[in-house]
């Protein structure tokens, strides 16, 4: 469970205001659980036992993170096909900071980190997407998004003219926008794998379509 749902579910917040959970938690950098927790106070009524509960939480997300496999093969093979390398997330703090010690081969290679917590914007808003090709000085033309949520990661993306790989490892999740793209009601992924494993190939798939020797499957 996400820390917004769970955080919501601490708070005794009906489903429908998870967003503004994740609103505070997402799109604010915080020093540590103290400033959550008064940053919360906003949208809920926080009493000493949700505020133990929140510093556990923080505490457990620190290190919460493992790396998924084949994800440092995939960003590898994105350096050595000669991309730079953008992280495009909704994340808050401690999680972010999970991510860089779970992560030791994997956070080195990033140029560049489009962070809800920094920009103060959560995905699909363009403006995440927009500044990390800014930073990269990135051609969209020439650049490839993966993710594997379509209506947060795959269609902002192509939206701005992106080349996208969809992940396709949570698919009871993305029922929906499968549904949609099988309608053409949303762009077709010019790839889809089912799981991480498969990304360094498709990104050499890619770069033999862009060399004219290949055709995206």
């Amino acid at each position: 469970m996400s820390p917004t749902k769970q955080i919501a579910r601490l708070l005794g917040l009906p489903p429908e205001q998870d967003r503004l959970v994740g609103d505070v938690i997402m799109c604010r950098e915080f020093a540590g659980p103290r400033e959550v927790c008064a940053a919360l106070a906003e949208v809920a009524s926080l009493n000493r036992q949700h505020e133990e509960a929140l510093s556990r939480l923080w505490a457990d997300q620190e290190v919460a993170a493992v790396e998924i496999p084949g994800a440092a093969r995939a960003v590898t093979r994105a350096r050595e096909l000669g991309f730079a390398v953008g992280l495009v997330s909704d994340i808050w703090v401690p999680y972010y900071q999970a991510f860089l010690r779970a992560c030791p081969d994997i956070a080195p290679l990033v140029d560049y980190a489009a962070l809800s917590f920094r920009l103060g914007r959560k995905k699909p808003a363009e403006e995440l997407y927009r500044a990390a090709l800014e930073a990269l000085d990135a051609d969209p033309r020439r650049s490839v998004m993966i993710g594997d949520t379509y209506e947060k990661d795959i269609l902002p993306a192509k939206n701005l003219g992106l080349a996208t790989i969809w992940v396709l490892s949570r698919p009871e999740r993305e029922y929906p926008a499968m549904a949609r793209v099988l309608w053409g009601e949303w762009p077709r992924p010019d790839i889809i794998v089912p799981d991480t494993s498969r990304l360094a190939r498709a990104l050499d798939e890619l770069e033999q379509k862009r060399r004219g020797t290949c055709t995206w499957k």
